[in-house]
């Protein structure tokens, strides 16, 4: 076997592929001689060819050199088969020449598996015999130069008879392309982090996702071209959140830092001890508090203080003394860093490093180059040739929508009486444009002769949304009521009109249909999942479509500005006259939006109002455009749709919840989904949008086609910010598990879902553009999977037993769980494993509560060690939802300048009932205080209204740190009295209601939410709106007796009422975030119902901030009015837990 060389240093390569008939030629007789080239490197290669024996004349003559792949025997070729014409095609590998004889109406792709599959016994141990690792690469010539040039095809769907090649070298050269084996270990290292190999993705790819893919990697070039490199303006640079924006300290705040002497404490290390992360010798300057100080000013007053030290102050940073985190922004106010703020309303004095912007910039180098990969480069081939095909814009169309059923298979009814018939419906959202009903056919022959059905809807005003509902109805005649007929629907399937590429359906289509209950009328489902059922056996329904000899497509979105502006100009769309009254207007279009927020629907004369209205509700009553979306009259031509797709470009900005509620189900138009998303991205920051995460995962399961524009947004924002990146990246793997478990539940034959192959691919561009951290993130993993593999072992153990090899364990595999970002947030350095302080926890599920030593400067002044509770058997998505809405409540008081001193910890699933939670340090349940007094003890205690009260008193040093503690549990008690009431939170008692040592209460295990409380004998346990026990009230009064119209309890009644407040002004964002958040598929948020609990509670219905204090005084009085049914509770439960 000769070894040739493929001459990749004589041509250039040029990357795609046209199409052409030519691709080789049978052997004739006789020789052929090549133009003469002026080029001595490549005259050299074309001589040497010709002298050896030449693959493309007189191959049958060739001796034979080919181990035959059946036998011992040696053959000039091997004979591979295929359709179309046989063709005689030379290959050139790396180590070696093979002739086949191949049909020439075969891909690529199937070319190249053939090869390999037949040379196996010819492989070299220097070489990869996988058809992957290889390129096919021809000789072609163009221009004017006449020069040859290697082009790589990287499209290997297109057939041979199309690739396009120079007749003089009919030869095909199989290589490894240039950054091939980098492209390999990127491909292999993402598959660690999705936790399975990206070829088996890849494998299962259509059309549409594989088009979605390059264009999230092109989302990807942009946005890494567009983030920050280097410095703190890199992308992974964790700068502390701002609460507000150059804002001076509130006076409360000033009083509180005043009478405690709070100050900022600095810590200075040299530049040795610095390298080394030694503490021993740091020196703490502090300085007084003063509320002009930006970062810049306080590093200068500092050095000031350290004559000894030279450096001048551009050369150092802030840094969050124990935790990852910068403060840089020399034009923010240190008070508006919420850092700094969260410790000043806690009475704690600020604590920072000063830290070299040498060293710490070393943690984040240069970001390297984004290497494209080779799936790329095919698209921009397989687009060249798709676009050769003609188009036609819908608006040519001079017809009405037609087609017709064909035949059906598993029905699913064995009623031999009864007949078949498909319902049609096409839909613009909840709108029904038109519906038609076939004709019944028998059960046991269910197919149809007829001619096409016309439908009254012209082809030019079909709305880009249209989908076409089908149902498919059984008939039989009824046995109770003789004489008329029962319907029953059997199976129903939605299927957008317009593709991924915005062209029509035409022609044959089979699609297999759900048999999910059917909740809309005239047995259509509008709101159903769209495309084709997954499940086994399902029905088959085929159907035609009318053919236009053409592709259909959309027109683009600029041509509607350009369409609408003629219409007018012609008298054919008139504009709405001026508003007379605008006040009166703007009146009524919000009742109208209050009511249809309420889920009360909307009249016909109301939509009439908000459709005469919609030039005005641009402008006035943005968030009106929800109801707007849902007029009937707004889809029914293109005039219509027309003109509101050209307004929105003089759209005013809408709240975050009516962008979120555009994202949901109910609106499935592109168009209208790209403007939410246009202004969810206009209106969040990196500093916030990560609170949004969690619904707009939810929100991407709403869209029509995979590639939408809610995807790029998430793949560019995480590739902006480290920090969204690192969240979305788990909230998705989590997602990715949860379909998994599902699928082999239901199908189990190893194909994914449509939905999971989206996040998937999501989660690759988002690895891709981080390269440089995928290391990290895969050791998060592996560790993820040790502990679940851990964690199930050890549940067969008693829990001492467990406790002792667990430390075993992690001693044993100590490189896997140390030195390493915390999944929980990549702020937090988890340094050194302290296995003394790991432990089996005793509850059923047997967590593994896990220790940590902070590795970052100065720890002790922010947390010494960190804990997570690891748990395998919970589902804990519930939690993740709570404390995520309840991070968003606190940036609503604090951006309103109250600190209820919250404490949302961390929860993370990872997988099915699979996750972290983060531990609050120095903390007990209220059960534990109790318990403190023995067995009898334990349970007087909890009808002891002073219990808690004396706790805090006597762990307080001096009644100045009694008093502190008191404000602690007096606003943090605010925080989570209203916001348990408005997330209906249920199953209070005191084992998941907690208080730090510091005096801060909050709640945990939020198992029951949205008022689905726990019963017994039908009787809810939980009697009050919120926990307000008397062992509450006696530490709010200090002590002293308990009376309503003290002043201690007046001020945490007023302080309640305006916690709440505060929220009802943000009332419609939190029901938009659980509406969109049913994606979840939580138990006890599935349907509409689960959601009138949050409605009222909110007073969602309501405009008027009186009434709506009215409303929370009167849930206020319940509360405090029901403390003893608390108590009560809460002493039982002691006692069951004895």
């Amino acid at each position: 076997m000769a070894s040739l060389s493929s001459g990749r240093d004589v041509c250039r390569s040029r990357a795609g592929s046209s199409r052409c008939d030519f691709v080789g030629v049978e052997p004739r007789t006789g020789s052929r001689r090549s133009s003469h080239i002026l080029n001595s490197p490549v005259q050299h290669l074309i001589d040497a060819w010709q002298e050896r024996p030449c693959p493309t004349m007189n191959i049958e003559k060739l001796p034979p050199h080919i181990l035959a792949p059946g036998s011992s025997s040696l053959v000039p070729y091997i004979e591979i088969g295929g359709s179309g014409d046989k063709q005689l095609v030379s290959i050139i590998l790396p180590w070696m020449h093979v002739a086949i004889r191949i049909g020439n109406e075969v891909t690529l792709e199937q070319m190249k598996a053939a090869i390999f599959t037949n040379i196996k016994r010819m492989a070299h141990p220097q070489y990869s015999i996988s058809a992957e690792d290889y390129v096919f690469r021809v000789v072609t010539i163009t221009g004017s130069s006449d020069l040859p040039e290697l082009t790589d095809l990287f499209f290997e769907e297109q057939m041979l008879c199309k690739v396009e090649m120079t007749p003089s070298y009919p030869v095909f050269f199989l290589y490894e392309p240039e950054g091939f084996r980098n492209e390999k270990d990127i491909a292999k290292a993402i598959g660690n982090a999705l936790g399975y190999p990206l070829t088996q993705l890849e494998s299962q790819l259509g059309e549409e996702l594989r088009d979605c893919r390059i264009r999230l990697f092109n989302e990807v070039e942009l946005a890494v071209g567009a983030r920050g490199q280097g410095g703190v303006e890199h992308y992974a640079f964790p700068e502390d959140d701002l609460t507000t924006e150059d804002t001076e300290c509130p006076n409360s705040l000033l009083t509180k830092i005043s009478s405690h002497s709070l100050a900022y404490h600095v810590y200075y290390r040299s530049l040795e001890a610095e390298k080394n992360n030694d503490n021993t010798k740091a020196k703490q300057i502090v300085i007084d508090f003063k509320d002009g100080l930006r970062p810049k000013t306080l590093i200068e007053t500092v050095l000031g203080k350290l004559r000894e030290v030279t450096e001048p102050s551009d050369t150092f940073l802030l840094q969050v003394a124990g935790q990852k985190c910068y403060l840089s922004q020399d034009d923010q106010l240190l008070i508006n860093y919420g850092s700094v703020r969260s410790a000043l309303e806690d009475y704690r004095s600020p604590q920072f490093v000063l830290r070299r912007k040498e060293i710490v910039f070393l943690d984040y180098p240069p970001v390297q180059k984004l290497h494209k990969p080779s799936y790329v480069r095919a698209g921009v081939a397989a687009a060249a040739a798709n676009e050769d095909t003609a188009v036609v814009s819908l608006w040519d169309l001079d017809a009405n929508l037609t087609l017709r059923p064909i035949s059906c298979s598993n029905m699913g009814s064995t009623d031999i009486e009864a007949l078949i018939c498909v319902h049609f419906g096409v839909f613009a959202g909840r709108t029904l444009l038109y519906k038609q009903k076939s004709s019944g056919v028998p059960i046991h022959n269910p197919r149809w002769q007829g001619d096409f059905m016309e439908f009254d809807i012209y082809m030019k005003d079909l709305p880009p949304s249209a989908i076409l509902s089908i149902s498919l109805v059984e008939e039989k005649p009824s046995r109770k009521k003789p004489g008329t007929i029962e319907e029953r629907a059997l199976s129903w399937v939605n299927v957008p009109l317009f593709d991924w590429r915005n062209e029509l359906l035409q022609g044959l289509h089979t699609f297999s249909l759900r048999t999910d209950p059917v909740k809309g009328p005239d047995f259509f489902n509008p709101e159903g999942k769209l495309g084709n059922s997954d499940a086994k056996g399902a029905s088959r329904l085929m159907i035609e479509m009318a053919h236009w000899q053409r592709r259909v497509r959309l027109p683009a979105y600029e041509s509607y500005a350009a369409f609408v502006d003629a219409q007018i100009k012609w008298g054919k769309i008139m504009l709405p006259p001026d508003v007379q009254n605008p006040e009166r207007v703007r009146h009524e279009i919000e009742q109208i939006l209050r009511k249809h927020l309420t889920g009360d629907g909307t009249s016909k004369e109301e939509e009439d109002f908000i459709w005469k209205y919609r030039h005005f509700l641009a402008t006035e009553v943005p968030d009106a455009l929800l109801i707007l979306c849902e007029c009937d009259e707004m889809w029914k031509t293109r005039d219509h749709y027309g003109e509101v797709f050209a307004l929105l470009g003089e759209w005013s900005q809408m709240s975050h919840g009516a962008s979120l509620l555009l994202l949901g189900k109910k609106y499935l138009d592109s168009t209208i989904r790209r403007f939410a998303v246009e202004h969810l991205d206009a209106a969040l920051n990196d500093q916030t949008f990560h609170l949004f995460i969690l619904p707009l995962v939810q929100a991407l399961k709403c869209g029509t086609y995979a590639c939408s524009a809610l995807a790029l947004l998430l793949v560019r924002k995480a590739l902006s910010d480290y920090r969204i990146g690192h969240k979305l990246f788990w909230i998705l793997r989590a997602e990715l598990a949860d379909l998994k478990h599902e699928m082999d539940l239901t199908k189990g034959d190893g194909r994914f879902s449509e939905e999971f192959k989206l996040l998937s691919l999501i989660l690759e561009a988002y690895l891709r553009g981080n390269e440089d951290h995928i290391r990290m993130i895969t050791r998060q993993v592996v560790m993820v999977e040790r502990l679940t593999q851990l964690s199930v072992v050890l549940k067969s153990y008693a829990k001492d037993v467990a406790t002792k090899k667990l430390r075993e364990e992690l001693r044993r595999n100590l490189s896997h769980f140390e030195h390493l970002d915390s999944p929980l947030d990549p702020r937090d350095q988890l340094g050194q494993l302290d296995i003394n302080r790991c432990k089996v926890l005793g509850s059923a599920k047997m967590p593994l509560r896990l220790c940590w030593k902070n590795s970052s400067p100065m720890a002790g002044g922010f947390q010494e060690n960190y804990e997570i509770i690891f748990k395998n058997g919970d589902d804990l998505r519930q939690d993740m939802l709570v404390l995520q809405v309840l991070e968003i409540m606190d940036a609503i008081w604090k951006r309103s300048d109250l600190d209820c001193c919250l404490s949302p910890y961390p929860v993370l699933p990872m997988g099915t009932k699979i996750g972290m939670i983060g531990v609050v340090q120095d903390c007990v349940t209220f059960f534990e205080i109790q318990s403190e007094g023995g067995k009898v003890g334990t349970a007087v205690k909890s009808l002891e209204t002073t219990f808690i009260n004396k706790y805090i008193r006597n762990h307080a040093t001096a009644t100045k740190d009694y008093l502190m503690r008191v404000d602690r549990f007096l606003t943090s008690c605010v925080g989570y009295s209203v916001a348990t009431y408005i997330m209906g939170i249920k199953d209070r008692h005191n084992d998941n209601i907690m208080m730090t040592h510091s005096g801060k209460l909050f709640h945990i295990d939020f198992g029951h939410i949205l008022g689905h409380g726990k019963t017994k004998l039908g009787i809810q346990r939980d009697r009050v709106p919120f926990v307000l026990t008397e062992h509450f009230l006696c530490v709010i009064a200090k002590g002293k007796n308990v009376q309503k119209e003290s002043h201690d309890v007046d001020k945490f009644r007023q302080l309640c009422v305006e916690a709440y407040l505060y929220l009802w002004d943000f009332r419609n964002l939190f029901v938009s975030l659980f509406t969109v958040m049913q994606g979840m598929q939580l138990p006890e948020l599935s349907t509409q119902a689960d959601l009138e609990y949050l409605k009222r509670a909110l007073c969602v219905g309501g405009h008027d901030r009186r009434d709506a204090e009215k409303h929370f005084l009167e849930v206020f009085d319940e509360a405090f009015n029901g403390s003893w049914s608390t108590k009560t509770n809460w002493f039982f439960h002691t006692v069951k837990h004895l």
